[in-house]
């Protein structure tokens, strides 16, 4: 408790603030009947980090601290938490940016979870591999099976015989999205560059096609005429992947497009884009799609139909390094995933 008690945080101090204050931070000794408290280990940096020191596209009280994919300890438990226990290995999605505040922030030595938003590591998987999930996992179950209504994955694949276009094979969330929905029986097509082909398909892709290809949008119009197509889900979100995924959608009859960022105007009056908004598994009660997290995710886990993809980029050095890690991402990785090691604790 007493370390609890002493809990660190890395702070933003004000909006457009790119230099975290370490600092004392917020007390995490007394959870909500729903809630644990985990001893930090790894946090995952996430896209949405960097653009909110950049862009504040969300209202936050500040100070704040970020951070939304944590993996670490169970230290303590709320009175009605039954799926956890102190001492288990968790990765979970923090939500503080929309429930709990900086209580529930990744970027800190404790950091508070509901219960719902969490889920046991298996042994066989170490905490810095596990911590790239949370935060994809929920994203792709957003757009995958609330927004295109996809039918579930399983742990036994059946063909269903449709196709699913992904955008952004190498893209943390692509890399779930891929994996989910081949596990769901859907042949996906996706892209990425000619060097990451393999590794799209190593996830279980059908067919690649290379985003830089001039002809990328004809040629995948060409590829998809004639079969049955259950959506698209834009992973990467900028103007130009948004308006080629429209493009295509339209030349297929349009429909609903998921992506991960607001969407350009002046798109074909028959694709409907819709924002992914990833909390909603973690907030809302029945929802529809939460057993993908909470009963797929560590089953399929331990029996390898789920990998913890893409692999982790680790820093060490603890909430110091958190301001360079989120330069970096800003930066650009391909295939990789920036994990920054919170706490030097060996797992047992």
């Amino acid at each position: 408790m007493a370390n609890i008690v002493q809990n660190q945080a890395a702070w933003q101090q004000a909006k457009f603030d790119k230099d975290f204050i370490i600092a004392s931070g917020p007390d995490q000794t007394h959870p909500a009947d729903d809630e644990i408290v985990i001893k930090v280990a790894y946090v995952a940096i996430a896209p949405s980090e960097w653009k909110i020191q950049d862009l504040a596209y969300i209202d936050l009280e500040y100070p704040h601290v970020l951070g939304t994919d944590a993996a670490g300890i169970v230290v303590l438990t709320g009175s009605k938490v039954t799926r956890f226990k102190p001492g288990d290995r968790v990765i979970g999605y923090c939500l503080g940016l929309i429930y709990g505040g900086s209580k529930h922030g990744a970027f800190q030595n404790y950091t508070t979870i509901r219960e719902r938003a969490a889920v046991k590591l298996p042994d066989s998987i170490a905490l810095s591999r596990g911590v790239v999930l949370p935060m994809a996992v929920f994203t792709s179950t957003v757009g995958l099976f609330e927004h295109l209504q996809l039918g579930l994955p399983n742990l036994t694949r059946h063909d269903n015989g449709e196709t699913i276009v992904i955008w952004g094979a190498s893209s943390s969330v692509g890399s779930i999205a891929i994996q989910l929905a081949h596990a769901a029986g859907y042949e996906v097509v996706t892209t990425a560059s000619r060097h990451n082909h393999g590794y799209a398909k190593e996830l279980g892709a059908a067919r690649v096609f290379d985003y830089a290809d001039a002809q990328v949008v004809q040629k995948m119009q060409q590829y998809l005429r004639g079969k049955q197509l259950a959506g698209i889900f834009d992973c990467i979100g900028e103007e130009t992947t948004t308006r080629a995924c429209a493009d295509i959608l339209s030349e297929s009859g349009g429909g609903v497009l998921p992506t991960v960022l607001w969407p350009p105007e002046n798109l074909p009056e028959n694709v409907k884009v819709v924002m992914v908004w990833a909390f909603r598994p973690g907030t809302e009660d029945d929802y529809g799609a939460s057993s993908v997290w909470t009963n797929f995710v560590p089953a399929a886990l331990r029996t390898g139909v789920l990998q913890p993809k893409p692999e982790s980029y680790i820093m060490t050095g603890g909430l110091e390094r958190l301001q360079e890690a989120l330069d970096l991402q800003k930066k650009g990785v391909s295939a990789k995933k920036i994990v920054v090691e919170i706490d030097s604790f060996r797992e047992q």
